[in-house]
């Protein structure tokens, strides 16, 4: 009896080990003209970029991945390639549990990326569509600017530094009014970590304190919230 028990035990520490092992995330795709070299799955862990998962690849340009996480977060797709080539290429996607595809060719890595799965990534991915063209425009001005200076225009170096300015202000009332009214999105606190963190930390601190409390408790949440209180230490000390 006692060694039926023991039987019955290991069976079901089997089960749980293997569902443990399943993960809630699985991330499968192709990655076209690539033959040989190693994918990483990475994330940010305590600022530091850990590898969760890799393999390599010989031959076969499909790829999969299962792993576990407890919430939407940024993961990356790190691609190191064994093409004589030490430029190597590295994709940042928004996950979340479930099943996400990755597809993309290995002539431009980064630019025929296609991921599909997850509504955080794509909320993100129509984010960043529109901050290209403030950063369009930006860059526009800034080659303006230099050629004005090449011709010794004062004027017009001084007129384009205040579009500059002007820009630069519409950009970040963009992002902040962006997260005013997706208080309950989990890309909403990773923006503002990422686009806007040397931003005026009142109103950092008036966007944390209006997310919903889901987000306000969520990994990039208490990001920011730590971000909140080392930029008014960090002020604090300054006045002293």
């Amino acid at each position: 009896m006692f060694r039926k028990f023991i039987v019955v035990l290991a069976v079901l520490g089997f089960i749980a080990c293997g569902k443990e092992t399943k993960g809630n995330l699985t991330i499968s795709g192709k990655i076209d003209g690539l033959k040989e070299g190693t994918l990483f799955l990475q994330k940010v862990k305590d600022t530091t970029l850990i590898t969760i998962d890799s393999l390599i690849v010989s031959g076969d340009p499909n790829f999969s991945f299962t792993t576990t996480i407890d919430e939407p977060e940024v993961l990356y797709l790190y691609l190191d390639k064994k093409d004589f080539n030490d430029l190597n290429d590295r994709l940042d996607f928004f996950a979340e549990p479930g099943e996400m595809t990755i597809h993309t060719t290995l002539r431009r890595f980064q630019n025929d990326v296609k991921i599909t799965g997850s509504k955080n990534h794509d909320d993100l991915e129509k984010f960043k569509d529109f901050m290209t063209k403030f950063n369009t425009k930006e860059l526009s001005l800034f080659k303006d600017g230099l050629e004005a200076q090449k011709q010794a225009d004062t004027k017009k170096v001084e007129e384009i530094n205040t579009q500059i300015d002007n820009y630069s202000k519409s950009r970040i009332r963009y992002i902040l009014n962006y997260a005013f009214t997706n208080n309950d999105k989990e890309i909403t606190p990773y923006i503002i970590t990422t686009e806007t963190y040397d931003a005026n930390v009142r109103f950092l601190d008036t966007i944390y304190k209006q997310l919903t409390p889901k987000i306000a408790d969520s990994k990039y949440g208490k990001e920011l919230k730590e971000l909140i209180k080392k930029r008014k230490e960090k002020e604090t000390a300054a006045t002293k």
